[in-house]
């Protein structure tokens, strides 16, 4: 199969490039949020002859704009997608302002869950998010938290003398005897019961049992402690992007 479709997710800490055709993801990987040479190189390698259009969302608005900049000199059909392409309810305050990653995230665990009303999803990166929806309401919000490595790297920021651990597969299940697995013990366990504590919160406030999506950098390691090692999604987004454009032929 040859990509004919690019969808591109512009994140805290990278750019994700997802190629599809006919909804079938083929390849994807990871860009530098600043290296114009790696996105060209990319393109011209993997993209050049096949891409017909690309959508693109971010939550970085400088670095969308540059990269959306970019992409018009070399396709005629590229759309920055916001919260009035979906097409799904989406029940907050301000939806022109609530991260569309969150919103497309959601749509795509909704337009996958075919058996259930509703969905959580778990975005675990940088920050960490965990929203609900529903295939009755819509997107319903959620709550957002710092991620596992940002709070890790706090402790070492706001403390004199605590230093920067850094993050494995694994939580800690016992004590730490000294200071490193001490922090380990602590930073990983609240990381673990507050995103257990919301899930639970999230399904009192929906009524039902609701099937669960964890995708971003730490969503493999949640699904494994959360969820038996179910629902990991690592391209739920770059997913919804694709599914935007099935629903618009579609429909």
């Amino acid at each position: 199969m040859i990509p004919t479709f690019l969808a591109i997710d512009v994140g805290n800490s990278s750019i994700k490039w997802g190629l599809f055709d006919q909804g079938v993801l083929l390849d994807h990987f990871r860009l530098d949020l600043a290296d114009v040479s790696s996105w060209e190189k990319s393109w011209n390698a993997r993209c050049k002859d096949s891409v017909k259009a690309i959508l693109i969302c971010g939550v970085v608005p400088d670095v969308l704009k540059k990269h959306h900049r970019w992409l018009l000199n070399i396709c005629d059909k590229v759309k920055v997608v916001t919260h009035l392409d979906l097409p799904m309810q989406i029940k907050v305050d301000n939806p022109s302002v609530t991260g569309i990653d969150r919103l497309v995230a959601s749509f795509a665990a909704l337009k996958l869950s075919v058996e259930t009303d509703a969905v959580i999803v778990v975005d675990a990166g940088s920050a960490v998010t965990v929203d609900l929806a529903s295939c009755r309401d819509g997107f319903l919000g959620g709550a957002i938290m710092p991620g596992l490595k940002l709070m890790a790297r706090s402790l070492n920021q706001y403390t004199a003398q605590l230093p920067e651990i850094s993050v494995t597969d694994q939580i800690r299940q016992t004590a730490g005897a000294n200071t490193v697995d001490a922090i380990s013990f602590g930073v990983g366990n609240a990381f673990l019961g507050g995103i257990s504590l919301l899930i639970r919160k999230l399904e009192t406030q929906s009524g039902t049992k609701a099937k669960l999506f964890f995708t971003g950098g730490d969503g493999f390691l949640l699904a494994n402690h959360l969820n038996e090692g179910n629902g990991y999604f690592p391209n739920l987004v770059l997913t919804g992007l694709s599914l935007i454009v099935e629903e618009s032929v579609n429909g």
